[in-house]
């Protein structure tokens, strides 16, 4: 993934702003209506300015490992190409409502996708802004959408400068709607126990492993004591780095990212 994002932003600066990398590298509507409906995509890989192309590929290269071992490679690239997608497809179609017809280009929108998914997940883990000051993970999503929110409004309005408000907000957006689809096992399994539970009469000590009944609502046990391991793990490379794990850590790790990727 930042291969290909470094190899788009080397060809912006060899090409420059020519036509060709307009035409297949930046999403707008003009381009929909000229069949190059591929710009969805190659708009998500497609960097200008070298900050906002640093930016973008450290929060990818900072969050893609946790989410990739929690899902697997399968869903963790479903999850980032949906993202891509549905950021696009939402800044284009804000000229239903009077928006100009704007290019944009960037891997923001499915950055905020992963950003957000990763603080439904881990809401009180600490993220450092500029590698300084500590916030909640879920303080920073809520942050960013609010940020973008307003600059939405702005635009509306006739400000709101250039940034793509709408394809950030499309991210988060997906994210909210995708993880309950491909959040794992501990997510669905949790909420079918809940639905059980709000059904019936039954005792909670009910639904512990050793006491259930074939009718009753299962919780794969080893899928619940990997989440919780993995969790473990991933919350304790965050705040003191891989480095930090024993040997037996890493082995679990390893083996469950790996069950991950095959999709087990």
């Amino acid at each position: 993934m930042l291969g290909v994002n470094i190899l788009v932003f080397v060809a912006w600066q060899v090409l420059g702003r020519n036509l060709f990398m307009y035409k297949n590298f930046m999403t707008s509507v003009g381009n929909l209506e000229g069949l190059r409906v591929w710009t969805l995509f190659t708009a998500a890989f497609s960097h200008i300015d070298l900050w906002h192309f640093l930016i973008n590929m450290l929060v990818l290269y900072s969050f893609s490992a946790p989410l990739e071992a929690r899902w697997g490679r399968r869903k963790y690239l479903m999850f980032y190409f949906g993202a891509a997608l549905f950021s696009s497809l939402l800044h284009c179609s804000m000229t239903l409502f009077g928006f100009a017809d704007i290019p944009a280009l960037g891997a923001s929108g499915a950055v905020c996708a992963m950003t957000t998914a990763f603080a439904i997940y881990y809401p009180r883990m600490k993220i450092y802004i500029y590698g300084i000051l500590p916030v909640p993970a879920w303080a920073c999503a809520a942050a960013f959408v609010a940020f973008d929110i307003k600059g939405l409004l702005d635009q509306a309005n006739g400000g709101g400068g250039n940034i793509g408000h709408a394809a950030h907000l499309g991210g988060a957006i997906f994210a909210l709607i995708a993880i309950g689809v491909i959040g794992g096992n501990l997510t669905s399994g949790l909420k079918k126990t809940i639905a059980k539970k709000s059904s019936t009469s039954r005792s909670p000590s009910e639904y512990y492993p050793s006491r259930r009944s074939d009718s009753q609502v299962e919780v794969p046990e080893r899928d619940l004591s990997e989440e919780m391991r993995l969790d473990e793990l991933l919350r304790k490379v965050s705040t003191s780095g891989v480095d930090s794990l024993t040997d037996e850590e890493r082995d679990d790790l390893r083996r469950i990212g790996e069950k991950r990727r095959s999709g087990q």
